[in-house]
């Protein structure tokens, strides 16, 4: 009884701080999350992608606040912010979320500190969606804007971020964001560099499948790279209500993007091809990137005939291969030792 007594004991303990540790809030970097719509028009949307699970609690701040020059809040800013609460299971990478103000979404609260005031207002003239949390507490505190972890920024009065604004429907570029290298932090989704040349409305119009990749790793960088290139939105100065092109585009945002991956021989099968086949023995292998190190051709009774070293070649390789007529095996082997065969006709 003591043994089972003292089990019980070590155990609780236990169980209490595996529970804290997985409900413990995400800290996010830089890029881990990106807006992919913003309407100015009435009522004001935005929608955000997360490229990261993220536990539950975690606090995520989206604000019309701009920047300055130093790159920190405009003081005072005016404008507000929606404080994002991470329910009950997380999000998983991949997952898309939408406000609207037009309806009621219990995960977002209104909120204010010291630097940031008034309430969430998308401004015609073109505006901004600030993501941010608070630096000292990844489950969000009450001077969040006076502590702000910058995580990414949509711009859409304009496709630059250059000096100190002059109102608060410009920013220039908060402290840690980047709006040249990809994939972006920093988006500009005006009509160009000029002052307020803005768009009403932005939002992603491109492909929402990232399957296929050989890890969920690879399809979210590519994910990434997709949602961060300007040239992949749909600007309109037209109201929201009146445009098709941006209401089908609308409509079309899905709950989360596909990342479904292939297993490894799915994913060498579809990463390389022969051709011509059949061939006269001239053949080339087209590589989709693939680091390929051997090429090894047998016959149907497994005697190899041909064996060659690409040396983790990842573009086409051209082979004259000196066979009969008849049917052979071609094995393609990664450098990750991975492999897959092709059949081979050599006419």
């Amino acid at each position: 009884m003591k043994i089972k007594l003292l089990s019980a004991f070590v155990l609780l303990p236990m169980l209490f701080f595996t529970s804290a540790l997985f409900s413990q809030a995400t800290t996010l970097a830089a890029g881990d999350i990106a807006v992919i719509h913003v309407r100015s028009d009435s009522p004001d949307r935005f929608a955000f992608i997360t490229f990261v699970d993220i536990n539950e609690g975690t606090g995520i701040y989206f604000s019309d606040c701009g920047a300055t020059a130093s790159g920190v809040f405009t003081t005072p800013c005016n404008e507000g912010a929606q404080k994002y609460t991470v329910p009950a299971g997380g999000l998983d990478a991949g997952e898309i979320i939408q406000f609207d103000d037009g309806t009621s979404n219990p995960n977002f609260a209104t909120y204010t500190d010291s630097r940031i005031g008034g309430s969430l207002n998308l401004s015609g003239n073109g505006d901004q969606i600030t993501v941010f949390q608070d630096a000292t507490n990844a489950a969000g505190g009450t001077n969040a804007g006076n502590n702000a972890n910058f995580i990414f920024i949509a711009h859409n009065s304009s496709t630059g971020f250059t000096g100190n604004p002059t109102d608060t429907n410009q920013s220039s570029l908060p402290l840690g964001l980047s709006d040249v290298t990809m994939p972006r932090t920093a988006l500009g989704l005006g009509n160009s560099a000029g002052v307020e040349d803005e768009n009403d409305n932005v939002i992603y119009s491109g492909t929402y499948d990232f399957s296929g990749f050989a890890t969920e790793a690879e399809a979210l960088v590519a994910a990434k790279n997709s949602f961060t290139d300007p040239a992949n939105y749909y600007t309109t100065n037209t109201n929201g209500t009146g445009d098709t092109t941006y209401n089908n585009n609308l409509a079309n945002i899905p709950a989360a993007i596909d990342i479904t991956t292939l297993s490894n021989d799915e994913f060498l099968s579809n990463s390389f091809a022969v051709y011509p086949n059949p061939s006269n023995g001239n053949i080339t292998i087209r590589n989709s990137g693939v680091a390929l190190q051997n090429v090894t051709v047998t016959d149907l009774n497994g005697r190899t005939l041909s064996s060659n070293q690409m040396n983790g070649v990842t573009t086409n390789v051209d082979l004259s291969l000196k066979l009969t007529t008849g049917i052979y095996l071609m094995n393609l082997t990664s450098n990750d030792g991975a492999s897959t065969t092709k059949k081979l006709i050599i006419k």
